[in-house]
Formats: structure tokens, C-alpha cells, sequence
């Protein structure tokens, strides 16, 4: 039953997800690029170069076992988490630059994860062929992000607005029904590796928002700007990283660590959040 919910359920929760981002863009939001190419370019960058990396590194340094360094690359080769955007906004980011962020590696890592995939898991290939893995990646990623942004730009009033809200709520409970099922599915697995899978996503995570912190100084960047390229480069989908594993390679024990990391991201969300929050409160006084 839980392997069923998986197989079926996780695509569905996926999509819906990524549909909730494409409501929430515009043609406007690709536009936008021309206006700053250089931080953008930086941004995708450091996301889709540097925190792969990163990834590498550990998994190599540490010599992680299969199951949390597949994982791990997985993750790093995810796009953007779908709640980047919202965190960038509650942490004093600049939530144009994180859309525009959002919309043009949703366009790209359809893309580029089924051809970096390989270069941890060597046998990919046997498993899926990388013209399927991007043609389903296509389906449940890019797919309900445009028809997203088309009904965002065709469909006005009162009505299409408190649904927009409604939806972006809602892709929040999406992403926990895909931890619960995943865990519902593999206890056992998760809580023999839990420990090492935890310190290893928080780094990564931890990292990838360095590294943010790094790119966006080449900017002479404000605090707007190093909030965003923290988040952006350390704010993973993890979503689409457990798609990957349980669907598209089937292996449910590899989403152990983006599992782990849909959780544990949120720690340091919620304290840039509070930092934000409490700058503002100084400000008031």
C-alpha cells in the first residue's frame, strides 16, 4: 500500500508543487534577466555548479555510504526548493531576484540532472534511460510550471487570487505528504543511517548558503542580495530529489537524505527569518 502511494502519489505531490511556483511567475519574471544577467548568471551558478560540488566533495571526503551519497547528489542537483521564494521574502531577501532565480532553473535542471546523475551513480543508465529521466522530469516539473504561469497570466480576478493563495499553502502540505509517505515506506532503512544523513544535509545546506554568501560579496552585495543568494543556492527541492529516487530509480532507500534534508532545511530558514524579524523590530523602536 505505502510503495503504491509512492510510485502514484509522489508524481501527483511533485506536480502540484510545481504548479504552485508557476502561478506564482510571469513573463515578466524571465525578462527580468536581461536587466541583471550578471547575478543571475552568478546565482545559477553557484546553485547548479557550486552546490553539486560541494556535494561531491563531501560525499568524497567523507566517504559516505552509497545510500546518503546518492542522496546527497540527488539533492544538490535538485532545483530550488518550492518554498524558496516565500523564505526569501520572510528574510528580508529580494523576492524578484529569487523568482527570477526560481523560473530559470526550473527551466534547466529537467535538463541537467538526468546527465550529472551519473557521474555518483554509474549504473543510472540501466535503470532509466536518461531520455525517459528527462522527458518525466519535463512532465511533473516544467510541465505544471508553465500551464501555471499561463493560467497566471490569462486568469484574472478575486477569485483566481484567493485560489493562488489557497494553492501556495497547499504545496507546503504536498512536500510533508511526500516525507510521510516516503518514511511511512522505509523506516527501517532511515533509522540505521539517520544520524550521518542529518549532519550530512545540514553541511550541505549550511554550505550552499555560504557559498551564496560568497558570489553575492562579488557584487559588493547588500543584505537584500546575500539573503537571497543564501537561500536560493542553499534552499534545495527536496521534493524533486524524492521523486528522483522513488519513482525514477526506484530505490525508496535513496531519498533517505532528501527526507532528511525537507526537514532540517528549515532550520536555518527560520533563523534568518527570525533575524530578519528581529532587525525590523529594532527599526520600529
Amino acid at each position: 500500500m505505502a510503495q503504491a502511494m509512492l510510485t502514484m502519489g509522489l508524481p501527483i505531490a511533485l506536480a502540484w508543487m510545481m504548479f504552485c511556483v508557476g502561478i506564482t511567475l510571469s513573463l515578466a519574471d524571465f525578462k527580468r534577466v536581461a536587466e541583471y544577467p550578471g547575478k543571475i548568471a552568478a546565482g545559477l551558478t553557484a546553485q547548479l555548479v557550486g552546490l553539486p560540488l560541494i556535494a561531491y566533495i563531501l560525499i568524497h571526503v567523507f566517504a559516505l555510504p552509497e545510500v546518503v551519497a546518492v542522496g546527497i547528489w540527488i539533492l544538490a542537483l535538485a532545483p530550488g526548493g518550492a518554498s524558496s521564494n516565500a523564505i526569501s521574502h520572510l528574510a528580508g531577501g529580494d523576492s524578484a531576484l529569487s523568482i527570477t532565480m526560481t523560473a530559470v532553473s526550473s527551466l534547466i535542471i529537467p535538463f541537467s540532472l538526468p546527465l550529472m546523475l551519473p557521474l555518483v551513480l554509474s549504473d543510472v543508465s540501466a535503470v532509466i534511460p536518461v531520455k525517459t529521466a528527462i522527458l518525466q522530469l519535463i512532465a511533473v516539473t516544467l510541465l505544471p510550471v508553465i500551464i501555471g504561469m499561463l493560467l497566471n497570466h490569462f486568469v484574472k480576478g478575486k477569485g483566481f487570487a484567493r485560489f493562488s493563495v489557497l494553492a501556495g499553502k497547499s504545496a507546503l502540505w504536498a512536500l510533508f505528504f511526500t516525507v510521510a509517505v516516503t518514511l511511512a515506506a522505509n523506516t527501517a532503512v532511515f533509522s540505521q543511517l539517520f544520524s550521518v544523513a542529518s549532519v550530512m544535509v545540514l553541511l550541505l545546506c549550511l554550505l550552499g548558503m555560504g557559498l551564496g554568501v560568497a558570489v553575492s560579496k562579488l557584487f559588493s552585495g547588500d543584505r537584500k542580495l546575500t539573503r537571497t543568494f543564501a537561500i536560493e543556492v542553499g534552499i534545495q527541492n527536496a521534493g524533486t530529489a524524492i521523486f528522483v529516487a522513488v519513482v525514477q530509480l526506484q530505490q525508496p532507500e535513496l531519498a533517505l537524505t532528501p527526507l532528511l534534508y525537507g526537514v532540517l532545511m528549515n532550520i536555518p530558514a527560520v533563523i534568518l527569518i527570525a533575524l530578519n524579524k528581529h532587525r525590523q523590530d529594532s527599526v520600529t523602536v
